[in-house]
């Protein structure tokens, strides 16, 4: 089964993951997780003052923070 986790780092997050400790017919090794975050996008405005490349790291880290902590649990 393929399962679609979206994770923001809150209570909500931590409650999902114990609901599929609990729950081996979902946290099953023969399941598919795929983790999702999403990050609020910043103004056009602040993009064009400090480029491209810094908005792009600045996204790229704040998932990670998110994301990280979900996939060391999964494994």
């Amino acid at each position: 089964m393929k399962i679609l986790l979206s994770v923001d780092g809150s209570s909500y997050t931590k409650r999902m993951l114990a609901y599929l400790v609990t729950h081996d017919e979902v946290f099953h090794t023969n399941n598919e997780f795929t983790v999702l975050t999403v990050q609020p996008p910043e103004p056009n405005r602040a993009r064009a003052a400090v480029g491209k490349e810094v908005v792009d790291n600045y996204y790229a880290t704040e998932s990670e923070k998110v994301i990280s902590p979900v996939h060391k649990f999964l494994l």
